[in-house]
C-alpha cells in the first residue's frame, strides 16, 4: 500500500497503525523522513495516542496549521494577526481561576459580579466617613468647583437674614450695621473659608446643600472602592490576560440578523502554556488532550494554582477626591 493511502486511511480512521508499524511514534518517523507530517488530521481516529505529540511537530514545523488547530480545540481561542486572544461572553468567566475557600478572600461569586460590573455592595453603609462633609469635600475642591460652590450659595441665600451664630459671622453682622447677615459677593469667601460657619449652616439654611455633598461624598466611595476592587482583581490576572480588552460584537451562532457581544484581549504567554502543557502529556498514548478541557480558561484552571485576592480595607484616598470634584458639577 502506499504511503499516500495510508495517510488518507489514516486521517479517515480506516487504518490500524499498531498492527502495521506496530506503534505510532514509528509511523510518524516514517512521514517525517518522507516529509509527508503536514499531511495528517490531527483530529484523526485514536487522536488520544499521537495528538499531542503532533502538535508539538506542528508548532515548530507548520505554525500556521498549529494555529488553525488550537483554535478549533480551545474555543474561547482566536489567533487574530498572531496574536492569541481571549474571546469570553463575560469577563466574569475568569473568576473561576480564583480561590473559594479562603478566610477573608474574596470569594468566586464576589469576583464574578466585580468583574461583570454588578457588584453592589454599598461602601458608604460599612464606612461612612462622610460626617464631617467639610473636611471630606469642600476641603477636597479645586478652585473651579469651589467658585461654583460660593455661586450656589449666594444664589439659594439670596436676600435671607442669616442669624449671626458663629464668630465670622458675627463680625459680618456688624460690618453690615446689623444683627444678621446678607451673603453676598463682599463675604461669600469669608463665610466658606470658615469650617464652623460652614457647618452651622448645613445644619440650617444649607442642609440641601449637605445633603448634596453626602451623595457626592458617598457615591465617590462607592465607585473609588469598586474601581480598587477591580483593580485587585485584575492585578491577578495580569499575568495571564491583558487588562485592557475590547467588547466586540459577533453574529449569533444560529439566530439571524442577531449580533452577540463577546469581550476580546490577549492572551500572554499563551503559546508557552500550551506547549508546556502538551509537553507534560505528550508521550504516545496519553489521553490529556486539549479538547478535553475545551477552552483555554478551563485549561488553566486545571494547570495552575487557584489565584487568591483580597479586599482592601477602603478605598484610595486619592480616586476618591478626584471623584469628588468630577461628580461635583453633576450635583451643584
Amino acid at each position: 500500500m502506499y504511503i499516500n493511502d495510508l495517510i488518507e486511511k489514516f486521517n479517515n480512521g480506516e487504518f490500524d497503525v499498531v498492527s502495521y508499524f506496530n506503534d505510532y511514534e514509528t509511523f510518524f518517523k516514517i512521514l517525517k523522513k518522507r516529509g509527508l507530517m503536514d499531511e495528517i488530521d490531527p483530529e484523526a481516529g485514536d487522536s488520544e495516542e499521537w495528538q499531542n505529540e503532533y502538535l508539538i511537530w506542528l508548532y515548530s514545523n507548520n505554525k500556521e496549521k498549529f494555529d488553525m488547530y488550537i483554535e478549533k480545540l480551545l474555543d474561547d481561542v482566536e489567533i487574530i494577526d498572531g496574536v492569541p486572544n481571549l474571546i469570553i461572553s463575560t469577563q466574569g468567566e475568569l473568576a473561576q481561576l480564583f480561590c473559594d475557600n479562603g478566610r477573608n478572600e474574596m470569594s468566586v461569586n464576589t469576583i464574578e459580579s466585580i468583574l461583570d460590573g454588578e457588584y453592589d455592595n454599598d461602601y458608604y453603609d460599612y464606612y461612612d466617613l462622610s460626617d464631617d462633609i467639610y473636611g471630606a469635600v469642600i476641603e477636597e475642591l479645586t478652585k473651579e468647583n469651589l467658585k461654583r460652590l460660593k455661586e450656589y450659595i449666594i444664589e439659594t441665600l439670596n436676600g435671607q437674614k442669616i442669624v449671626a451664630e458663629t464668630e465670622v459671622l458675627e463680625l459680618l453682622a456688624q460690618q453690615q450695621g446689623q444683627d444678621y447677615v446678607i451673603v453676598n459677593e463682599s463675604n461669600i469667601d469669608e463665610i466658606v473659608d470658615d469650617k464652623e460657619t460652614m457647618v452651622n449652616l448645613m445644619s440650617g439654611e444649607l442642609e440641601e446643600l449637605k445633603n448634596e455633598l453626602s451623595s457626592i461624598y458617598h457615591n465617590s466611595n462607592n465607585t473609588a472602592y469598586e474601581d480598587d476592587l477591580y483593580d485587585s482583581v485584575w492585578n491577578k490576572l495580569d499575568d495571564f490576560f491583558e487588562r485592557k480588552g475590547e467588547w466586540v460584537s459577533r453574529p449569533h451562532t444560529y439566530k439571524s440578523n442577531t449580533e452577540v457581544q463577546y469581550f476580546k484581549t490577549p492572551i500572554h504567554n499563551f503559546y508557552q502554556e500550551i506547549l508546556n502543557y502538551l509537553n507534560d502529556n505528550k508521550t504516545y498514548g496519553s489521553s490529556g488532550l486539549l479538547d478535553y478541557y475545551g477552552s483555554y480558561v478551563s485549561l488553566l484552571k486545571e494547570s495552575m494554582d487557584c489565584l487568591r485576592v483580597y479586599p482592601p480595607d477602603y478605598p484610595d484616598s486619592r480616586k476618591v477626591d478626584k471623584l469628588i470634584n468630577e461628580y461635583f458639577t453633576d450635583y451643584i
